[in-house]
């Protein structure tokens, strides 16, 4: 420092001031000349001026500063710094003003400068930092403020807006609302508060600015700290005063601001306990200025009126009084008087202030000035009704006004609701149809909102997740309070269907929060009383009329139900006092009793008054009317129904209204006894003497009647103690079963079907069970018609119980009993069943030939336990079991060792001696794991698992490395599958896949005998596996024409024929069945012409004669082959024996004349071949190989012709003609047994001779009368016409000399075969031939009938043949005769013993077999009666029954716990195809009537009765019901099933299915998405291809379950069914609509797995499984579609949207049962679908999520879509991902990564819309009672308008309170997009980066963050300022 420096730098320590002032003006001059301000010795020098403690020197050094800086080298910023440093130096009270002084002059510099520096905020500026640092400044500071307002406020201010921004705002904001909780700058705030007011008043070109920041500040002040309230209370009225004096469109928006935020205060004052007066008064006083400045508030104020004093009361009700008057609305039309009615009404009828009451009718008057109760709301011009913006409002509410806000514009909108012309309007035409399906969603609809609103209510309840204390508790709240002001606003809703839903949600509403009944009372009272008065206005028309009764029968519902809490019941018993006052109308009166009663049934208080009303009724009414004596009648009826024990009370009045002379209360009395039996609180016999005494017998008037019938189903409780009287009553109930009243029919049903028939036949009051199928026939009448279905279900069950006892004569004993009488020891029946079994066992076991193999596959049984225990315990029987099924497994294991002795040609009875073998083997496994195990296995049943064991021994077997092993068991696979018990389809596949590889084996023998297994097996295979069948033949064609001639060709060849039998063997084969047949039997005799050219004439002339189902094109370019080398002879042998196979099936198939077309041409071969020239010695020993193995088969295949021929019944004509033709065959035979040669044609033609002249007794026998075996008394009696035919066929056969001589041939030719060559093979053909006689052959799979031993006067011939038999059997040399004739003795013995078991037909069901099927049944059975309607229910193309009686015996045929062995599948096929035409007949014309629709409803109900039986038994095989479903679910047939049906296939799917084999069943899986997407016809809508995918999905998702079910079906699916279904699921997800939008708190609907439930769609279904398994009226349930998942409430919303829910809640059960890599593979978003797939993938993941099935991170790219895309349906996808996202921390992190997404993302407003939705969901489960989620959350728009209510309700939870510092930070981010220190004054500034969009989000973010206030930390109030800017929307304004 220069010593001239320093020397001024001492000065300023003299004592004089003008020297000091010197000496500092002298520092600074010095510095200046020399530009040293910089320098260290210029920075000492000032520092020595600011040390000084002299005021003096301080001033002028601020002085001296403030002047020479600009010009030096010395920053302002740094003389700024100098300033504040001397401002904190403590005990600087003396220089603080002039430091301040100083410091505002330097800061008005630095602002005003050209560089314009930023001075930082709140903290880091100037002025702040000089009031933190000396508390003493606060005066000064005060001071200098005033200087800057008047510096910007002069005319020629430089940049008075910096001035402003940069000095005054920033201190101004930090002094007001920075936080002072200890008071520190008070002082300073009101003066500060009180200098901006005054400067608003005094500086006009500051007042708009400064007013606008005063008004702002009002939302932001700390109304709640008790150090501020007192300056607080004051700043209400400076700021209205601001106001009031700003003019102009400025002052109007500064009102409307001011208006809203103090409408916004005193919300907040309520919850904080403060006086609203102050905030009142402001209001007050801006109305006198704006006089409808509040009328869009009107609903606001009324929300504060209830929790309000008395004087606030007053003076908001003053307030909105004044606002109505000053408003042009109408608001008797819109929501606001309905919203505020809640509280108004409350107060006009409870409160005790008079003044207050006044108040409240005052108020409602100014809002209904004239109601006009004769006019109905529907009839005032629509355009008074205020618009939906009517509670717009300048600042963004938060709290509770924006909940009020949000409700007020939901209510608008249901005000607007008119569904019928909205229904007919498309708006916004040029939307995509999803963005059109979306918008059709988020239409409110008043009844939807009600239905869900009752479903939350019930909801909560049910789940109590909290004590009812909390409960009471939150039922005060406001946000409560707001909940039941919309819901009782709905009572004034213009539509009043509307309001009747209403008040019944009122009366649920009071049972989840009962103090609510108190407020609600008054209203619904006033309600009902405006209905009535209304109803009395003559000029009303009728069905508006009934439209109020209905009103006013709702209201009279929920007014009792008010009751439920104790303190409600007195004003409830007021408000009732009116109506049962002495000389009230009789109507009123009624309505007191009724009220009364339904108040107890309710709450449960009040009885006594119930009691005086009802039980001294007659005493006050003594001459009541008949209306009100039933309204007693049925209160009284309603007591005994809700608490028996208090009905009991009632006895006198019941005994009254029983006695009664009026109908309806003489029913009702009855109905009441009824239910106290029914308690049996009242014993029915001691009730039936009063009863019968008063009503002895049936009364005229039919109600009575009914209810007297009705009540005898209540004698079953004490039948038993009082037989006599029960039985007489049961023989009442059968007389009114005829009775002409159908009502009284139906309660005679009802009444039968409550006795059990087991009770019945005890009482020997059953009668026959045929009558009561006879009652549902002869009934007209629907509804008694559902009550004889049950009765005839009833019966069926006991029917089916007790089966047993009706197979009496039919039951077959195979042992007899020790002490019947013994038969004749010489009989053959005798010999056949117990001496040659026995001697045939014992030669078996002491000589090893072949022949023991089929005498133990026929004969043999295990050893019988050891009799040393009398009575065997449980273990001893499980151990024989097991001991016994291990013996079958070693005699298995030993026979499978044995060559066979039978050729091929026998290969029929070697199959069925090892059927016979293996089925008692799978009864003893059975048996064996029933007695280890237990009954009640769960899994697989016994027959299966034993089934599986014995196919592993056989499988086993064909796997040895020994031929004959494997070639026994490929007869023994082929047996067993022939054995296997019902639903086997599978293991049947199995097999013969197996046999497929055999055939291809390397070894001749080996796959010679899986080609001869294959064609047998095919024919157990499921009716519906064709293509299993067409692989097969395939193989065995390509093999036939392709391999070299051999035995395995012959092999292929005969198994083909197996085959064609097995395709035709059902008379309901498909069209592709009767293909396959014919290709088969086309190709056999193409190969038989190949082989021998010689025959082309005789096929020629068989397929002419055909009736054009053969084609002579078969014949075309044949090329003839060498057929007599030995290999070629072989497979000639096999064609006719293939040939020989096919004909017995395809003619029980429908060719009839296919047998004798056949034996023709076999005759007329034969004859070719005799007739060949021939030497006299060699006689037919000349011909060629070829063609003496082709005569020998022509001679074999004549037994399978002629016995098809016998086996079909004919015409008298026809039978002439059969019994012609088996005399040409015998009499043929027996000429070519005479002039055989050599023994193998001997044997031959003896064994065919044999089975003809079996087949000629058995006709003859069937003509006699002597129908083989049956002894039924059953049949009726042969006409005359009968025996005419038969004299006539008899005429023409063969006498019985003729057969007698033919059968002596045979028995003749054992001594002349034995001198011709190959003798062995004659004895074996004359054995056979013998046997067949004796009932030892077989033929298509089964045994043939022994007619010979039926046959009486012939047992000579029988003993003479058993003779013969046992001689070549016993006593032959030659071990190959004996072996073949033991076998066959042995199947004779087996035969004769299991003769009643062995069915005689041949190639399927025919009418025979079906007529003695039917027979079998008891004659006087139900099930008889029953299956003779439907089996003649469509004879000559027309039904035999009227449709609805047809559907009803369908129906209970369904019901029925099994059915008999018929051809269902031919009849029901032929119903459904009548009605499907009859249904599509009316479908196509209009419906003129409704005698037209309910027949068009008639044709669809029988329709899906045949259905319904189809799929209840189509899983029996037999049945033929499989390929009726598999034929209606191919593509063409379904698409010609009507609507209903094709709903009703696809629901049960599950049930089809089943009923088709695994294979089939994968491919109609696999092709269901085509399926749905066919519709009935092209005119259908789209709801109804909605409507059939839904049903498509359901049932998809119960197949899915059934397979899925641990123990649900016998076999797995197999891999390919596992393909199918996700193929399925893919494909229909593909198509799936536009995902459905759920509010907070609703679930998609999930299907029922049950096929009852799943039809109906309603409790009934439920109900009704559980009763019998009875399904309703299936024309009840047409409409599946419409009935399915409908809920009460959403009448209105049962179209588009609940199909979508329906829809989608299917679709996501299915795939919730996928593997999780198959669900994340399908819903990949990077699939490149079509438009809209993103949506529908988003969808299905987040609904994945919330169901468990996906990890939560699944949802992430879903959450990324959100909020990267603006698409049409990602609304609904928003919020499934809210619904999402599980409880816990997830939550919190989700939240901010939202946040974050929507400052960084492209879409905020998406990102916002995502976390308003996500908030609403989870603010709506902390409110578990009212469902605030239904005005928050009703449409995604909502959500984001509720933000500022539902976020900062959810961030006070204690849950939550961790997570409140974060997200405000993210919200003051969203503000601040360019950085904090980015000061932005409004809200459209904020547009700059994202447009618009960025706008709302900065305003709710603002609304957040004031709401959020207190809970800021102290660094964010700095962005205060900012935000307040943000939440004004009246930019315009600025």
């Amino acid at each position: 420092m220069s010593k001239q420096l320093q020397q001024q730098v001492d000065r300023l320590q003299h004592e004089h001031p003008i020297v000091r002032r010197y000496a500092v003006a002298s520092i600074f001059q010095f510095l200046a000349q020399h530009n040293t301000y910089s320098s260290k010795a210029g920075h000492d020098a000032l520092q020595e001026c600011f040390k000084q403690s002299s005021k003096e020197v301080i001033e002028e050094t601020v002085q001296q500063l403030h002047a020479l800086v600009p010009k030096s080298g010395l920053s302002l910023q740094d003389a700024v710094d100098m300033i504040l440093a001397v401002v904190a130096v403590p005990g600087a009270a003396a220089v603080v003003p002039s430091v301040v002084d100083g410091l505002f002059a330097l800061l008005q510099t630095l602002v005003c400068g050209a560089e314009q520096a930023h001075l930082g905020s709140w903290r880091a500026h100037p002025l702040i930092k000089a009031l933190l640092a000396q508390p003493l400044s606060q005066p000064s500071l005060l001071l200098g403020m005033q200087r800057i307002l008047n510096a910007a406020s002069q005319a020629d201010a430089q940049q008075p807006q910096q001035l402003l921004q940069q000095l005054l705002l920033p201190f101004v904001s930090f002094v007001l609302l920075q936080p002072d909780t200890q008071g520190k700058h008070m002082a300073l705030k009101i003066g500060l508060h009180a200098q901006l007011v005054r400067a608003v008043c005094t500086l006009p070109m500051l007042q708009p600015y400064l007013t606008g920041q005063l008004v702002s500040y009002l939302a932001a002040y700390h109304w709640g700290a008790p150090l501020e309230a007192a300056w607080l209370s004051s700043v209400i009225p400076d700021v209205v005063d601001a106001v009031q004096s700003v003019e102009g469109t400025r002052g109007d928006c500064l009102a409307e601001q001011l208006a809203a935020i103090l409408i916004q205060l005193v919300f907040e004052a309520q919850r904080w306990g403060l006086s609203l007066q102050p905030f009142l008064a402001g209001l007050r006083r801006l109305t006198s200025d704006w006089p409808s400045l509040l009328a869009p508030y009107i609903p606001l104020l009324g929300a504060c009126i209830t929790a309000a004093g008395n004087s606030e009361a007053a003076s908001l009700m003053q307030l909105m009084a004044q606002a109505a008057q000053a408003s042009p609305d109408d608001y008797s039309r819109s929501p606001v008087y309905g919203l505020l009615s809640l509280p108004l009404m409350s107060t006009l009828a409870l409160h005790p202030s008079q003044p207050l009451k006044a108040w409240a009718g005052h108020l409602l008057t100014a809002l209904r000035p004239d109601p006009r109760p004769g006019i109905s709301p529907a009839s005032v011009p629509k355009g008074a009704l205020p618009s939906a913006e009517a509670l717009f409002s300048p600042v963004a509410f938060h709290g509770l006004p924006c909940l009020l806000q949000q409700a007020f514009n939901l209510l608008t909108s249901m005000w607007a609701w008119d569904a019928p012309a909205n229904d007919g309007k498309k708006t916004n035409g040029d939307a995509s149809p999803g963005s059109r399906s979306l918008c059709e969603q988020m239409r409110t609809s008043p009844l939807t909102w009600l239905g869900r609103f009752r479903a939350a209510l019930h909801s909560a309840e049910t789940a109590d997740n909290q004590k009812s204390e909390d409960r009471e508790r939150m039922m005060s709240s406001q946000q409560d309070e707001v909940m039941r002001m919309i819901l009782t606003a709905l009572l004034d809703h213009p539509q009043l269907v509307v309001q009747a839903a209403a008040a019944t949600a009122c009366g649920e509403a009071v049972q989840a929060s009962p103090l609510c009944g108190i407020s609600f009372l008054p209203l619904l009272i006033y309600k009902l009383q405006s209905s009535v008065a209304q109803t009395q206005h003559g000029d009303m028309a009728q069905g508006q009329q009934a439209e109020h009764a209905r009103v006013q029968l709702a209201l009279m519902r929920a007014i009792p139900c008010m009751a439920m809490h104790q303190t409600a019941l007195p004003f409830v018993q007021r408000a009732l006092m009116p109506f049962s006052q002495k000389g009230a109308p009789e109507l009123s009166h009624a309505l007191a009793l009724k009220m009364h009663t339904q108040m107890w049934l309710t709450t449960g208080r009040g009885f006594n008054g119930v009691l005086g009303g009802l039980s001294g009724f007659y005493h006050t009414h003594p001459h009541a009317s008949h209306m009100l004596r039933t309204v007693r009648a049925a209160c009284v009826r309603d007591v005994c129904h809700h608490d028996s024990t208090r009905g009991v009370e009632l006895a006198r009045a019941i005994q009254e209204c029983m006695e009664d002379n009026c109908e309806s209360v003489a029913a009702l009395g009855l109905q009441a006894i009824a239910l106290l039996c029914e308690d049996d609180v009242l014993e029915f016999y001691a009730a039936w003497r009063v009863v019968h005494k008063a009503l002895p017998k049936i009364p005229q008037q039919e109600l009575v009647a009914a209810e007297w019938v009705s009540l005898l189903r209540h004698g079953v409780l004490d039948a038993d103690v009082y037989p006599d009287k029960a039985t007489v009553i049961i023989n009442m109930l059968w007389s009114a079963a005829g009775h002409a009243s159908p009502k009284v029919r139906a309660a005679a049903y009802a009444a039968l079907a409550a006795y059990p028939m087991d009770l019945l036949e005890t009482l020997e009051a059953l009668r026959p069970l045929q009558q009561c199928v006879q009652l549902l026939v002869r009934e007209s009448d629907a509804a008694a018609r559902v009550e004889a279905e049950v009765l005839v279900g009833k019966a069926l069950a006991h029917e089916h119980m007790r089966r047993r006892r009706y197979i009496g004569s039919t039951a077959q004993v195979l042992a007899p009993k020790q002490g019947a009488p013994t038969a004749d020891p010489q009989s053959v029946e005798f010999q056949l069943t117990q001496a040659l079994p026995k001697l045939l066992l014992q030669q078996s076991a002491q000589q090893a030939r072949r022949a023991s193999q089929g005498v133990a596959l026929l004969l043999w049984g295990p050893p019988p336990p050891s009799q040393g225990l009398a009575n065997p315990s449980k273990a001893d029987s499980a151990q024989a079991a097991q001991q016994a099924e291990t013996a079958y497994h070693q005699t298995f294991q030993e026979l499978v060792e044995m060559p066979s002795a039978l050729a091929s040609s026998q290969h029929a009875l070697l199959l069925h001696s090892w059927g016979r073998f293996l089925a008692r083997w799978l009864s003893a496994g059975k048996a064996a794991l029933g007695l280890a195990t237990g009954r009640h296995k769960r899994g697989l049943s016994g027959g299966h698992e034993s089934s599986n064991a014995v196919w592993r021994a056989v499988a086993s077997s064909l796997d040895a490395t020994s031929p004959i092993a494997a070639e026994n068991a490929a007869a023994a696979a082929a047996a067993l599958c022939a054995v296997l018990p019902a639903g086997s389809h599978g293991l049947v596949t199995e097999v013969v896949q197996k046999l497929r590889r055999g055939v291809e084996s390397q070894s001749s023998s080996f796959s010679t005998a899986c080609a001869l297994a294959l064609g047998s097996v095919t024919a157990h295979l499921h009716p519906t596996d064709t293509q299993t069948r067409q692989d097969v033949l395939d193989q065995l064609m390509h093999f036939l024409t392709n391999r070299p001639r051999s035995s395995f060709t012959s092999a292929c060849a005969e198994s083909l024929g197996l085959l064609a039998a097995s395709s035709s063997s059902s008379a309901q084969s498909t069209s592709a069945d009767s293909a396959l047949a014919v290709q088969i039997w086309e190709g056999l005799l193409r190969m038989l012409c190949t082989l021998c050219p010689d025959v082309l004439g005789a096929v020629r002339q068989l397929i002419e004669s055909s009736s054009g189902w053969m084609n002579l094109k078969c014949l075309k370019g044949l090329q003839s082959s060498d057929g007599n080398d030995d290999e070629a002879c072989e497979t000639v042998h096999g064609v006719v024996s293939g040939l020989a196979n096919a004909v017995p099936a395809l003619a029980a198939s429908g060719e009839a004349s296919l047998p004798g077309a056949f034996s023709h041409m076999l005759q007329r071969i034969i004859s070719d071949l005799q007739g060949k020239p021939i030497t006299l010695d060699s006689g037919l020993t000349a011909l060629g190989p070829a063609e003496s193995v082709l005569l020998e088969g022509c001679c074999a295949a004549q037994a399978a012709a002629c016995l098809a021929a016998a086996a079909k019944q004919q015409p008298a004509e026809q039978q002439q003609q059969v019994q012609k033709l088996l005399t040409e065959a015998v009499q043929q035979l027996r000429a070519i047994l005479a002039a055989a040669k050599y023994g193998k044609l001997t044997g031959i033609a003896a064994s065919s001779l044999g089975s003809v002249l079996n087949s000629v007794l058995t006709a003859q026998s069937t003509l006699d009368g002597f129908s083989s075996g049956s002894t039924s008394k059953g049949l009726q009696e042969q006409s005359t016409t009968q025996r005419a035919q038969r004299d006539a066929a008899q005429q023409v056969g063969l006498t019985e000399s003729d057969i007698k001589a033919a059968l002596t041939d045979i028995t003749a030719a054992v001594s002349r075969v034995t001198k011709l060559p190959s003798a062995a093979l004659g004895k074996h053909g004359v054995a056979l031939g013998l046997v067949a006689l004796l009932g030892g052959s077989t033929l298509g799979g089964s045994a043939v009938h022994g007619a010979l031993l039926d046959r009486p006067g012939w047992s000579h011939e029988a003993k003479s043949a058993l003779q013969v038999v046992v001689q070549l059997a016993l006593d032959e040399a030659d071990p190959r005769v004996a072996d073949v004739a033991c076998w066959g003795l042995a199947a004779a013995c087996h035969a004769q013993r299991h003769k009643k078991s062995n069915g005689s037909s041949v190639g399927g069901p025919n009418p025979g077999a079906q007529m003695k099927a039917l027979t079998g049944l008891p004659e006087d059975g139900a099930m008889r009666a029953l299956a003779q309607v439907v089996l003649t229910g469509a004879e000559d193309d027309t039904l035999q029954a009227p449709q609805p009686i047809m559907a009803g015996v369908l129906r209970c045929l369904a019901d029925a716990p099994r059915l008999p062995t018929l051809d269902w599948g031919t009849p029901i096929k032929q119903i459904l195809k009548l009605s499907t035409c009859l249904a599509s007949n009316s479908s196509a014309a209009s419906v003129k009537d409704e005698a037209t629709a309910s027949s068009s409803s008639s044709q669809v109900s029988l329709g899906a009765a045949c259905l319904l039986l189809a799929l209840r038994h189509g899983s029996v095989a037999s049945h033929g019901l499989g390929e009726l479903l598999d034929q209606l679910l191919s593509r063409q047939q379904f698409a010609q099933l009507p609507l209903q049906l094709q709903q009703m296939l696809l629901i049960s799917l599950p049930e089809a299915l089943q009923s088709l084999s695994s294979q089939r069943g994968a491919a109609v899986t696999g092709t269901l998405g085509t399926l749905c997407m066919l519709g009935p016809n092209s005119t259908s809508s789209p709801q109804q291809s909605i409507g059939l995918s839904a049903v498509a999905w359901t049932g998809l998702a119960r197949y899915m379950h059934s397979i899925q079910e641990p123990g649900s079906a016998s076999d797995s699916p197999p891999a390919t069914v596992t393909e199918a279904v996700h193929k399925a699921v893919c494909q229909l997800l593909q198509k799936l609509p536009v995902p459905p939008f759920l509010p907070p708190g609703q679930r998609l609907p999930l299907p029922s797995t049950d096929l009852n439930s799943a039809l109906s769609g309603s409790p009934v279904g439920a109900r009704a499984s559980a009763d019998q398994g009875k399904l309703p009226s299936m024309g009840q349930v047409a409409d599946v579609s419409h009935q399915m998942g409908h809920e009460e409430g959403e009448q209105e919303g049962a179209g588009e949207g609940a199909l979508l829910q329906r829809t989608w809640g299917a679709a996501c059960a299915c795939l919730q049962m996928m593997p999780k890599d198959k669900i994340t593979e399908m819903l990949s978003l990077d699939r490149k679908e079509e438009e809209g797939w993103s949506s529908v993938a988003a969808f299905a993941t987040a609904v994945m999520v919330q169901m468990g099935r996906l990890p939560l991170e699944a949802l992430q790219p879903v959450r990324q879509l959100c909020v990267s895309q603006r698409t049409d349906g990602l609304a609904v996808v928003r919020n499934a991902v809210a619904a999402a996202v599980p409880h816990g921390p997830a939550q919190c992190t989700i939240l901010l990564e939202t946040l974050d997404a929507i400052q960084a993302g492209d879409f905020p407003e998406q990102a916002l819309q995502l976390l308003a939705l996500m908030v609403s969901h989870w603010q709506s489960l902390t409110t578990p009672t009212w469902p605030v989620c239904l005005v928050t959350a009703y449409t995604p728009t909502a959500a984001l308008n509720s933000l500022p209510y539902t976020l900062p309700a959810l961030l006070q939870r204690k849950a939550w309170q961790s997570t409140v510092e974060p997200v405000t930070r993210h919200l003051i981010r969203l503000l601040l997009p360019s950085g904090p220190n980015t000061l932005v004054t409004g809200a459209a500034q904020a547009s700059e980066k994202h447009g618009p969009h960025a706008q709302q989000v900065s305003q709710i973010a603002a609304a957040c963050l004031v709401a959020l206030r207190q809970h800021l930390a102290d660094d964010a109030w700095q962005h205060m300022p900012h935000v307040l800017g943000c939440l004004d929307h009246s930019d315009h304004c600025s």
